[in-house]
């Protein structure tokens, strides 16, 4: 069973999906954890394209559509 998104992994997903491909640095910048960003891609919510570059998968658009 999954566990429920955290209000700051919910906003992470919302800055990924407005700025597709983020640089990983720029989310640790922005209040990520390392953990906020492990979740969410093993939640296949976000998938990292170049080295350290994210952009939301289609499981996480249907996450965003519900919100």
């Amino acid at each position: 069973m999954a566990e429920p998104i955290t209000p700051r992994q919910k906003m992470l997903l919302q800055l990924v999906a407005q700025h597709p491909d983020v640089a990983r640095d720029h989310l640790l910048k922005a209040g990520a954890a390392e953990a906020d960003l492990v979740y969410l891609e093993r939640q296949d919510l976000i998938r990292e394209r170049a080295a350290g570059h994210y952009r939301v998968s289609h499981m996480g658009q249907q996450v965003l559509k519900r919100m």
